[in-house]
């Protein structure tokens, strides 16, 4: 007896299903990562930056198909990925032709789509009002000339104006969380760290002049954490939770060196001004590191934390390094060319200490932490200046504006609190849900 063939995979009960579970999170319209959306049949085929993803009749020639076995890398989706049964129906389905079975749709992909196929990956409607929720503040950066605060938040950076409080302009585009932003110090670049957990550490570079994004770069395997810009700004490191830290030619992408000597993810890195001698980083192996940045030799450890080093950065004249961690500190440390040490510890805040800043003066750090406050201190004799206590949720960021005179913390909340420093009070709020006060 002649075994009987299956029948032919269905768009709509079999593939449509795993698209929205597997994909749909990440490749949404109107902002998919890498630019594809499997919002729609048509979508799906027409691809992203990497061109058609779906090739009908030709598995082997589909872009999708591979990332979906991992002959192509990244995997995806993330982690480990679809069942074998479930990727050979995609298979199966492109090798049939990549039919679409929509009702009262055409057959042919390469057909105008029926209007039910967009239906068919629509999110679930909602039951009553609907309600704004801001994403995550994970970085803040204040351009060079002070004008301009970038926002780093879910798959977006938000060009605000710190004086008016409002969003001038949006980023978009990002794969998943941005987690670290700089801009260079001649301020011709801002740097956006982010990619997908588990699977890419990406880089994107904007042009501050044109006002768009020039550049995207990466080849670390899990999410870049923290970047950072050389005094010279022809140089950038990134950070990755997969424990490396590459050193970039900024403006071309191109890699110029790997380190690998911690032992967990790298959340904080920094150059030394301003001769760009130094190179410092930390992480969550609750160590301090510190680099020689022309032969990219380790040269000693100062000292670290008791647990989870989260953010780091070299003070404005260079001698000294500020570690702050989920022990509840922030680490002064004097560094040189061949040894340093700690200088003092400062203590106070209630909780995680998540990120710092610093005067362009060098006078002033402030911290931001878990215990929903930021602490400002005098680095000359570690004395706590103020307490920022206007926060409702865990600060996650925070930035001194270059002339010192105003202040930015970003919440998990997706709040953003703009205070002015001279005297401290707060000044009004931002929302990445899309609300000012």
């Amino acid at each position: 007896m002649i075994p009987q063939a299956p029948p032919p995979v269905s768009y709509t009960r079999q593939i449509v299903p795993l698209l929205r579970t597997a994909c749909l999170g990440c490749h949404a319209a109107p902002v998919p990562a890498g630019k594809l959306s499997v919002s729609s049949l048509g979508d799906l085929v027409k691809g992203g930056v990497h061109g058609a993803s779906v090739v009908p009749g030709k598995s082997g020639q589909s872009s999708l198909f591979l990332r979906l076995t991992g002959a192509v890398k990244p995997i995806m989706p993330p982690g480990p990925g679809l069942k074998p049964a479930e990727v050979e129906l995609f298979r199966r389905w492109i090798d049939e032709g990549a039919k679409s079975d929509e009702p009262g749709g055409k057959s042919s992909v390469a057909a105008p789509i029926a209007k039910n196929a967009v239906l068919a990956l629509a999110l679930p409607k909602p039951i009553g009002k609907s309600l704004a929720v801001g994403a995550p503040v994970n970085a803040l950066a204040y351009s060079p000339d002070g004008k301009t605060l970038a926002v780093g938040t879910y798959q977006r950076v938000l060009f605000v104006d710190p004086v008016t409080r409002t969003v001038t302009k949006t980023w978009g585009g990002h794969l998943d969380a941005v987690r670290g932003l700089a801009f260079s110090p001649d301020g011709k670049w801002l740097a956006a760290g982010g990619g997908t957990p588990g699977a890419l550490g990406q880089v994107r570079l904007w042009s501050v002049p044109e006002k768009r994004e020039v550049r995207a770069y990466g080849i670390q395997t899990d999410a870049v954490t923290c970047v950072s810009f050389s005094p010279d700004s022809v140089r950038l490191a990134s950070g990755s939770t997969d424990r490396t830290i590459v050193i970039w030619d900024a403006v071309l992408g191109r890699p110029l060196q790997t380190l690998r000597d911690h032992a967990d993810a790298v959340l904080g890195v920094s150059w030394q001004p301003p001769s760009g001698k130094l190179f410092a980083s930390g992480g969550a192996d609750k160590s301090v590191k510190i680099w020689d940045a022309a032969s990219w030799k380790r040269l000693y450890s100062p000292g670290g934390h008791d647990d989870s080093v989260n953010a780091l950065g070299f003070t404005t004249n260079g001698a000294q390094v500020v570690s702050v961690g989920t022990d509840r500190l922030a680490r002064q440390w004097s560094v040189g060319p061949e040894s340093g040490g700690l200088v003092r510890a400062l203590g106070g805040h209630g909780a995680a200490v998540l990120a710092l800043s610093f005067s362009q003066g060098g006078e002033l750090l402030a911290t931001a932490s878990a215990d929903k406050t930021v602490k400002l201190w005098r680095l000359s004799d570690g004395g706590n200046t103020a307490t920022l206590t206007d926060a409702k949720d865990w600060l996650y960021s925070v930035a001194i504006r270059p002339d010192g005179r105003q202040l930015a913390a970003g919440a998990w909340d997706g709040t953003v609190y703009l205070w002015s420093l001279d005297p401290a009070k707060l000044d009004g709020t931002i929302s990445t849900a899309g609300t000012a006060r």
